[in-house]
């Protein structure tokens, strides 16, 4: 017993592993992928939606700015260094240095001669800077329109800065100076990190060097996603780093999906340990039955024949006293003593049919002839009870293997029970169909019928509703009909009626 114990545990908890943890395990690591695949697919649309609209405001940025030193420059005349004219010098200034104050987006406008002096500015200059070298100056000199530059070292200012610059025309619309603005990019970048404080925004300038990072002081890993986009204003490249998952939230994502997998699978591992008690069940309700059936058999194959030889003596005997004594008390006696010598002999040959391994002497038979003979003895039992038998057979032919007598009895068995539930004015139905490769054999009682707590007794060995029954009549019809590969069904309904079925392959 504790042997079965443990390895029934042992089933329980491997039963457990495969159907409960295992496959939780997998679907949890299944969804947190197909979670993170989505979040992938979320973020480099959030990367590139963010980009575009960065993009879109630098462009305006810059678009904005353009304009506004391209109208300054159109306010001013050309100066020189030399020009004596000392009161257009400081109106210059004062102009540059107003506009300056008025717009947050400069950190400084410059006056910048021809030959790249920058000598008036919205700040006092300690002294001139040269920016005749820049690329921004030669872009405006060859290209007579605005240019805007890399991010470059500032001389005046010791820190990277970029410049844009456009040109200072005279009446004859020639360029008699350059106009430069230096872009707050403190403030550019201040404006970026408001629109996406979370995520990393970076800009480039056309050299690689690095203009401003939103968030210098975080590092993303390779899993993080990045977006590239070029500005059209400008030759920048925008770059736009989302971070990628946390471990914590993949951890919660997991931890989420195992619980509701062990959920579902713990319900289904319960159902199925549901269905396998039911099926153990079953079966072990089944071994008992063919357990006992066995019994029998065996009990039958060893003691019927050394019954029946005494009995045969005992019956002989029994005739010649009941020829000597012609008393009519006694004929009495001996009437009751040849009643139960057959009963046993009944009993014993029913023993003998259970303990029959299979069917022999098969031969092919109609079902109707089968029934045809055996309709004389049925009617005259039930010509004995006041009830009418009726018989529905079809035209052709129904054949089946089988031994014609064991058939018979079963039909006898079948027919002898339903008379025997019902009363005077009673109807007994005995039909036969084709149904498909089988034949059906259906005998109906308008009786008493049979509750639904019994029903399932009827083929329980010695369980009987009659006061002089032994409860091996319906198991021998249905050994018969298994050893003949049928199947025997019964229904009924409580003052309604009964109908057994007996289903038996056709011959092909």
């Amino acid at each position: 017993m504790t042997t079965y114990s443990s390895e029934f545990k042992l089933k329980n908890i491997c039963l457990f592993l495969v159907m409960v943890l295992i496959p939780s395990i997998v679907l949890s690591l299944l969804f947190v992928q197909f979670r993170y695949y989505q979040f992938q697919q979320d973020h480099r649309r959030v990367a590139e939606s963010t980009a575009r609209l960065h993009k879109n405001n630098l462009d305006r940025f810059i678009g904005d700015t353009r304009t506004s030193i391209e109208t300054i420059a159109m306010t001013i005349r050309p100066i020189t260094q030399d020009s004596k004219d000392l009161e257009r010098r400081d109106d210059i200034t004062n102009t540059l240095h107003q506009l300056h104050r008025k717009d947050e987006r400069l950190s400084g406008l410059y006056y910048v001669d021809m030959q790249g002096d920058m000598f008036l500015g919205s700040h006092p200059l300690s002294k001139i800077i040269n920016v005749y070298d820049r690329d921004f100056f030669q872009d405006v000199i060859k290209q007579k329109q605005t240019a805007i530059s890399d991010a470059y070292y500032g001389r005046l200012t010791g820190r990277y800065i970029v410049t844009m610059a456009t040109p200072v025309q005279n009446e004859k619309q020639q360029i008699g100076g350059i106009l430069l603005a230096t872009l707050r990019l403190d403030y550019l970048k201040k404006l970026t990190k408001q629109a996406s404080p979370s995520d990393k925004v970076q800009l480039y300038g056309k050299n690689q060097i690095l203009i401003f990072d939103t968030n210098h002081d975080v590092e993303y890993d390779d899993s993080s996603f990045t977006y590239t986009m070029k500005l059209d204003q400008a030759p920048w490249t925008l770059v736009v780093t989302v971070p990628a998952v946390s471990d914590a939230q993949i951890t919660h994502w997991f931890i989420y999906s195992m619980f509701l997998s062990l959920i579902i699978t713990t319900v289904l591992f319960l159902l199925l340990n549901l269905w396998r008690t039911k099926r153990q069940n079953e079966r072990e309700r089944a071994a008992n039955e063919a357990q006992k059936l066995e019994l029998i058999g065996t009990l039958a194959a060893g003691t019927a024949h050394e019954i029946r030889n005494p009995l045969t003596g005992i019956k002989g005997l029994v005739t010649l006293l009941s020829e000597t004594h012609t008393n009519e008390k006694d004929q009495y006696y001996f009437s009751v003593i040849q009643t139960e010598i057959d009963r046993i002999n009944q009993i014993v040959s029913e023993f003998l049919i259970l303990g029959k391994p299979a069917a022999q002497n098969l031969q092919t038979c109609d079902i109707r002839e089968i029934i045809t003979e055996s309709l004389p003895i049925i009617e005259s039992e039930a010509n004995m009870h006041g009830i009418q038998v009726k018989v529905d057979l079809p035209p052709t032919a129904l054949l089946i293997s089988c031994e014609q007598n064991q058939i018979k009895q079963v039909l006898l068995n079948l027919a002898k029970n339903a008379l025997d539930s019902m009363q005077e004015n009673g109807q007994l139905t005995i039909s036969s169909i084709k149904d498909g490769k089988y034949c059906v054999l259906s005998i109906t009682d308008n009786g008493t019928g049979i509750s639904k707590e019994v029903l399932p007794k009827l083929f329980t060995p010695f369980f009987t509703m009659k006061e002089t029954g032994t409860g091996l009549g319906l198991i021998v019809c249905k050994r018969i009909i298994e050893m003949h590969a049928g199947t025997i069904a019964i229904s009924s309904e409580l003052n309604v009626g009964t109908t057994v079925s007996v289903t038996l392959p056709l011959v092909k």
